[in-house]
């Protein structure tokens, strides 16, 4: 009984030790404090993206990537540019994203993005340059809506009538010297 003693005795003492320098680096591991920064940025973001608040989002999400530079926040930031409609920062992104993660398991669906997005930019910029040349050619500028000069409009003399009215209030109430008002416990003079 006591050898099993001595043998339980000697393994603890070779076993803990070893134990000890292993937990150290365990713990470091752990303890990066990037990684923790990023970590609790993306799970912020990720929040607020499931809310469709991409805007919060993607500035919880462009901090985890300042804090650790993974290449899945820029698939993260993609998405969120193009919620937004933000295509050319979104294309940005992705394709960055894609540079740094050329293994990427969702290559196809990145590279389906930056198609769809650079249509939609191509759409949108046709668009907004057949508005200007229809305004160009067709019509002449809109008016600037003059209207009536600000004098002539009611809320201006209203509250020209709100301000004397203030004003003259304040003037009696600043200039009376009657003494304290009258009140129905009773006035205390004092020094009298």
């Amino acid at each position: 009984m006591p050898r099993r003693l001595i043998c339980l005795a000697l393994a603890v003492a070779v076993v803990a030790p070893a134990a000890q320098l292993t937990a150290p680096r365990i713990a470091y591991a752990d303890s990066d404090p990037a990684t923790r920064a990023a970590k609790r940025h993306n799970e912020r973001a990720e929040k607020l993206f499931a809310l469709g608040k991409f805007q919060d989002a993607l500035g919880e999400y462009q901090e985890a990537y300042d804090a650790k530079p993974l290449p899945g926040l820029l698939f993260n930031i993609g998405q969120c540019y193009r919620n937004l409609g933000e295509y050319d920062q979104a294309i940005f992104s992705f394709q960055k994203y894609l540079k740094l993660k050329p293994d990427a398991e969702n290559r196809e669906q990145v590279e389906e993005y930056i198609s769809d997005l650079e249509r939609e930019k191509d759409k949108d910029n046709s668009a907004r340059l057949d508005l200007i040349k229809k305004q160009k050619k067709d019509e002449p500028p809109p008016p600037v809506n003059e209207g009536k000069p600000v004098y002539k409009k009611w809320w201006f003399w209203t509250a020209v009538g709100v301000v004397a009215v203030g004003g003259g209030i304040g003037i009696y109430a600043a200039t009376r010297t009657d003494g304290p008002p009258p009140t129905d416990l009773g006035n205390t003079e004092f020094g009298k």
